[in-house]
């Protein structure tokens, strides 16, 4: 990457945090448009921490002002949550299953070959 590119990712870069700064202060003063902007930003990471839970919050604000479009969103959103909640309970269930088995082989440890001389 040249030196250009590594600035204008740089430029971009504080673009993408001044827009969303911005569409935070203006989503929080109830703009259905600013929420709808905002919620996509957080859905996809973008600007801001991805944070599908507040897109789901702020595309059900935009819904509830009347915009068509942010229902379909926050169904989206949903479904990224639910996604989520899945892989967690499934580390959960590994980190478990792991525990288990160790503490098993505690108690139980595996015997010993005994080689004849």
């Amino acid at each position: 990457m040249t030196e250009h590119d590594q600035a204008m990712a740089l430029a971009v870069g504080r673009a993408m945090d001044k827009s969303a700064e911005l569409l935070r202060a203006a989503a929080e003063t109830g703009d259905s448009e600013a929420q709808f902007a905002f919620a996509l930003l957080n859905l996809l990471g973008r600007g801001v921490e991805k944070n599908p839970g507040e897109a789901f919050r702020l595309f059900g604000l935009a819904s509830d002002a009347g915009d068509e479009q942010a229902a379909s969103f926050r169904d989206l959103a949903a479904e990224q949550l639910a996604r989520e909640q899945i892989d967690q309970q499934r580390l959960n269930d590994a980190a478990v299953h792991v525990m288990k088995e160790a503490k098993r082989q505690q108690r139980f440890p595996k015997p010993r070959i005994v080689e004849p001389d």
